[in-house]
C-alpha cells in the first residue's frame, strides 16, 4: 500500500510571461508587493533605494534588507516565502533578458543568503 505524502510532490517551476518579467520595473513592483502590508520607516528608505536601482545587481543586494523588514513584522517563514518568490523572478529576468547576463547577479554564498 502506497501513501501520497504531500512533501513528496514534485514542485512546478514558475512560468512567467517574457513580456511581463523582462522589465526591471516589474521586479521593483515585486519588491513593493512583498512589503505592501508593512508600515515602517525602514520601508520608506527601502522604497527610496528601489527607485535608484538601475540593474539586477542593485535589486539583488536589497534582498537582505527586504528579508529583514518582512521578518521583523511577520515571521522568518513568511520572509523566506516572499524573498524566494522574488528570487525566482529575478533569476528568470536575468536568464532571459537580452540586455542582462547571468554574471550580473552574484553567485555562490551570496545566492544562499536570505
Amino acid at each position: 500500500m502506497f501513501f501520497k505524502l504531500p512533501w513528496f510532490k514534485k514542485t512546478k517551476e514558475a512560468k512567467y510571461s517574457d513580456t511581463q518579467v523582462l522589465e526591471l520595473d516589474f521586479l521593483v513592483d515585486e519588491f513593493h508587493d512583498a512589503m505592501a502590508d508593512i508600515q515602517d520607516p525602514q520601508r520608506t528608505r527601502l522604497h527610496a533605494a528601489l527607485i535608484s536601482c538601475q540593474s539586477p545587481k542593485d535589486l539583488w543586494f536589497l534582498r537582505g534588507k527586504l528579508f529583514n523588514l518582512i521578518s521583523k513584522h511577520h515571521c522568518e517563514y513568511v520572509a523566506h516565502e516572499r524573498v524566494a518568490r522574488l528570487d525566482q523572478k529575478l533569476q528568470f529576468f536575468v536568464g532571459h533578458h537580452p540586455d542582462h547576463s547571468p554574471e550580473e547577479l552574484p553567485s555562490g554564498p551570496m545566492a544562499l543568503l536570505h
